[in-house]
């Protein structure tokens, strides 16, 4: 049983603490169109629970969800405040596919785990739209598809092969030729593409908030402003440090992704964190917003630094891509992004982009989340590599199950061993000159 739960608050105010790094959170058209949050109180001194989960994003909020509804007790601890990180501040595509097509996941995992891991990534634009429907979450939920097209002959081998592989898998892969890309995108650049209809939108902020209520609504505790500080094991149960008392919990599961820490050793060196950036316009004028993606799809281009835009449910035009090393990006970072837009839709060369953000994503070497057994009560799950919100929900239900018995391993979804990456810190400076590189290819192309 769990003891001292408490519930959030309603002080907008006092949740936004004017540093740095929050600021940058502040800028994102997000925070700015969703309703003001709930502030959920530090954790007191003294907390025992059954289970404790570190991070309160899409996956940790959907892990502690499902544990709630099976009747185990939770407490979630964030840093700052739900959805502070990527899962407030992504593009709010629900994307159910993998950067690996389902005969690669087969040959890289063996045929059952692969076609385990190929029916979840399947199902996971469902699982999504199945947790707000039956939570009654309001977040602006679009599903009429997500698209991706190119013009360029070698795009179009890339994603007819894309297309036929998911189709054969019984995803909901349709091809489409220039004149349905162009229908579908509103934009004459593409000369053919996909659509995945499983696939469509939420605001992003607004969705991770609504996990949060529902957590607390099932009487699960939720503690922002409460760092994890030090993690040990103690006599069969662990034990956290938070800066103002500690939580003992019988199992725990960590879900920071890209905004790990060295909580568990080793752990933070797993992945590599990069930059997103996003620009966003104000709400189109109807002219112009009828001529962009005029039927709700969100969509990427084919290139190796691939841009990713939607509109909002405002109409307002949203768009992304790989952007540079820091939280809160400059004006200059952002002309790149706009000039893609801009050449993308020419009814947007006189629109203003007043919103500028950026986040960190989690990469992996192997382009697919890890889920890591630590250690006896222990698990992580993270490296969502830009699928966070469909896999991200939906890799949270799995662990959830999983932890609860230690020698269990899921059929749908890989336990993998904990391997750092060699000269990590060196790494990151590789990762930047490969970004250099690509997007001179993609110029050059």
């Amino acid at each position: 049983m769990m003891s001292n739960v408490s519930q959030p608050q309603t002080d907008a105010s006092q949740s936004l603490p004017a540093d740095a790094a929050w600021d940058g959170f502040t800028r994102s058209l997000w925070s700015h169109t969703a309703p003001p949050s709930e502030f959920y109180p530090a954790a007191p001194n003294t907390l025992n629970v059954e289970v404790a989960i570190v991070g309160a994003g899409f996956a940790g909020l959907s892990a502690a969800i499902t544990l709630l509804e099976r009747g185990v007790g939770v407490a979630v601890l964030e840093s700052r405040q739900p959805g502070f990180g990527a899962s407030g501040r992504n593009g709010g595509q629900v994307n159910p596919f993998t950067k690996h097509e389902p005969d690669a996941l087969r040959a890289m995992f063996g045929e059952q785990v692969g076609q385990g891991i190929v029916d979840l990534t399947i199902s996971s634009g469902d699982r999504v739209f199945d947790l707000i429907r039956r939570h009654s979450i309001d977040c602006d939920p679009v599903r009429t598809g997500f698209l991706q097209g190119t013009d360029k002959p070698a795009g179009a081998v890339t994603l007819r092969r894309r297309c036929e592989a998911w189709a054969r898998a019984g995803a909901k892969a349709t091809w489409l030729d220039a004149d349905a890309i162009r229908q579908y995108s509103g934009s004459a650049q593409f000369r053919c593409g996909w659509l995945l209809g499983s696939g469509g939108t939420v605001h992003p902020l607004k969705y991770v908030r609504g996990l949060a209520r529902v957590v607390t609504s099932l009487g699960g505790a939720i503690h922002g402003d409460s760092p994890a500080l030090t993690l040990q094991a103690n006599g069969g149960r662990w034990t956290i440090t938070t800066p103002l008392g500690v939580v003992n919990a019988r199992r725990v599961i960590l879900a920071t992704n890209a905004y790990t820490t060295d909580l568990w050793p080793g752990l933070r060196q797993t992945v590599v964190p990069l930059y997103s950036l996003q620009v966003a316009t104000n709400p189109l004028a109807s002219d112009v917003g009828a001529q962009i993606l005029a039927g709700g799809q969100s969509m990427t281009d084919a290139l190796r630094l691939v841009h990713y835009f939607r509109r909002d449910a405002e109409g307002r035009f949203v768009i992304g891509e790989r952007g540079p090393f820091r939280d809160i990006p400059h004006e200059s970072d952002t002309h790149r992004v706009i000039g893609v837009a801009r050449k993308m839709y020419p009814a947007l060369a006189s629109v203003e982009f007043p919103y500028r953000w950026s986040g960190k994503v989690a990469m992996t070497t192997d382009h697919m989340p890890h889920f890591h057994r630590l250690a006896p009560g222990l698990s992580a799950i993270l490296g969502f590599n830009g699928r966070g919100v469909a896999m991200a929900t939906t890799l949270g239900q799995v662990l959830a199950v999983a932890c609860l018995d230690d020698t269990a391993v899921p059929t749908q979804f890989p336990v993998t061993p904990m391997h750092p990456i060699r000269m990590h810190s060196l790494n990151m400076v590789g990762v930047a000159a490969m970004i250099a590189y690509y997007r001179v290819l993609d110029q050059i192309a």
